[in-house]
């Protein structure tokens, strides 16, 4: 009977996701992720020193609302973290939770590579990439609220997003991206780069030094955590360059 209500659920609950062109059943709504990101920021903010009043983090902040304005996903409102560590990485949490490690930003010369990595992490927040990957490993008690507060004529109330812990969202927001995602992202980065008014080649640059470093033994690069490795994504960056310029 479950089985047979969450494939009813899900029929009707597809909806058109502007980031992917795709239509796509999310359980997990805006305010429920909203609430996700809070409690994950506020665990990262005891854990790591977020730079707040600094030249770095004001321009980290006008850099990334410049590219967020142009993003598909207009519901949440983007925030961008400067985290102090050598740590060559940047990644996104959901609700619009954006963090940049001191490690990377420091190696980046000009704003457009910056620019480059912040593409990268709205894309993964405008596709709902975060919020997938939540959903996958929450996904049976998800469905199983979903329908239940149907049948009961209630709004969906999953209160702690499925009773996860602060720990355990943090935890698997900053895990390995797949294939598709990357990609994905890659190519909602350069349309949002394009759009606005950044140089594209960013990304290329970007994805060039993540795979120097990666070569260079440092690992743990978000951008390069599992497939598909830079040298790959380079090619497929500069076709996604040729198609957004002659679109848009």
């Amino acid at each position: 009977m479950l089985t047979c209500g969450l494939l009813l659920v899900a029929a009707g609950c597809a909806t058109y996701n502007s980031a992917t062109g795709r239509n796509e059943v999310i359980f997990i709504s805006t305010s429920q992720e909203v609430s996700a990101g809070h409690q994950i920021h506020g665990e990262l903010s005891k854990k790591h020193k977020i730079l707040k009043g600094t030249d770095e983090a004001a321009r980290l902040e006008r850099i990334g609302q410049k590219v967020a304005r142009v993003s598909d996903r207009q519901d949440i409102e983007y925030q961008f973290n400067l985290i102090e560590s050598d740590e060559i990485n940047a990644f996104t949490v959901p609700g619009g939770h954006i963090y940049f490690y001191t490690g990377l930003f420091r190696q980046l010369n000009t704003d457009d590579q910056i620019a480059a990595v912040l593409g990268h992490e709205i894309g993964h927040s405008a596709a709902k990439h975060v919020v997938k990957k939540f959903q996958a490993a929450l996904g049976y008690n998800v469905a199983r609220n979903v329908v239940v507060n149907l049948l009961a004529l209630k709004a969906p109330g999953l209160g702690n997003v499925a009773g996860m812990g602060a720990d355990g969202l943090m935890t698997l927001a900053s895990s390995s991206y797949g294939r598709q995602d990357e990609y994905e992202a890659d190519r909602l980065g350069i349309k949002y780069l394009h759009l606005s008014g950044y140089d594209v080649n960013g990304m290329i640059q970007i994805l060039t030094l993540l795979q120097a470093q990666d070569k260079g033994g440092k690992g743990g690069l978000v951008f390069l955590r599992t497939h598909p490795f830079a040298k790959d994504r380079v090619v497929a960056a500069q076709k996604t360059i040729d198609e957004v310029k002659k679109k848009y």
